[in-house]
């Protein structure tokens, strides 16, 4: 008996300090609503805008018209970056989607900021933690329309502490936040946003662009790129989206313009990090995919 009593002690103490850790996961089921996407879209355009949040671009992941990204920045989100700088600029963009599901039912989910933030920012988080806390009403103040409002994390079974995201990478010997894939190296900051935009309005191989954040101050520039080439998008992502709801915001990729190089994250920590519960087994079924994306990144820059 006396055992027994040590025992459950010791559970109740360490589900105690699990619940302490805070763990995060990386999207939010804001809500499910019947009707059309572009009447969503509609309302949800609306207010956000009323919330002061800009649109920043928008785009339908595959061309698949039962899905749909609208990428989200605001002066408190473009605020962090500007304080920290440097690789804080992936931060710059929030992402919601509408999914039209099997049912005919369209589900609304958004990119966590408490994730998302903590991942990018790491051990500068708590600077800009108040920022992020605003950031957070503000979405949930625009999506208070929603007659079936949930408001449920979801994409990890378990969720990740703060410690590990600021520190997170699939597992030994794959790469950090701070891994990027370095694309051009030695280029001019003005010069190379010119060029990337010049091969992005060719929409060569199949790449579009979604959306463009600068700060000239700081000499950063992110761009969101949709991979809608016949190898892209059409072809990685049914592999990886496999759970409900869909992980439909881990689009578009980003490539950031930094000062005199341009880089990306790595695919083995940003997909990684998008679907931390992935198994080994399926993340081999893409092992070719973030080589893709590298190359498809050169080749816009390169043209």
């Amino acid at each position: 008996m006396k055992k027994f009593v040590i025992l459950f002690t010791i559970i109740i103490i360490f589900a105690i300090f699990l619940n302490g850790q805070n763990l995060l996961k990386p999207y939010i089921l804001a809500g499910i609503e019947k009707g059309e996407i572009e009447n969503v879209e509609k309302t949800l355009t609306k207010k956000l805008i009323e919330e002061n949040f800009v649109i920043a671009g928008k785009y339908s992941p595959m061309n698949d018209k039962n899905r749909l990204i609208i990428c989200i920045t605001h002066d408190l989100i473009k605020q962090t970056v500007k304080k920290i700088g440097g690789l804080t600029a992936f931060a710059s963009v929030l992402r919601i989607g509408l999914y039209k599901n099997r049912e005919g039912n369209i589900e609304i989910s958004y990119t966590n900021p408490f994730y998302w933030g903590n991942a990018y920012f790491r051990k500068n988080y708590p600077v800009v933690s108040k920022n992020y806390e605003k950031i957070d009403t503000l979405i949930r103040a625009s999506l208070r329309w929603l007659k079936n409002g949930k408001f449920t994390p979801y994409g990890s079974k378990k969720g990740l502490s703060v410690k590990k995201l600021r520190n997170y990478h699939y597992m030994f010997g794959m790469p950090y936040f701070d891994d990027v894939v370095i694309i051009k190296k030695k280029t001019d900051y003005q010069t190379i946003i010119k060029k990337i935009n010049k091969n992005l309005k060719r929409e060569i191989g199949g790449i579009k662009k979604v959306y463009q954040i600068d700060y000239p101050a700081k000499h950063l520039t992110l761009f969101g790129i949709g991979l809608l080439g016949e190898k892209g998008e059409k072809l990685f992502l049914p592999k990886i989206d496999i759970q409900n709801p869909k992980h439909i915001t881990f689009l578009p990729y980003e490539l950031l313009v930094m000062e005199n190089k341009v880089v990306m994250l790595h695919g083995r920590y940003r997909i990684a990090l998008s679907f931390p519960d992935l198994s080994m087994g399926t993340f081999m079924k893409i092992v070719s995919t973030p080589g893709y994306i590298a190359n498809k990144m050169r080749l816009i820059t390169s043209l």
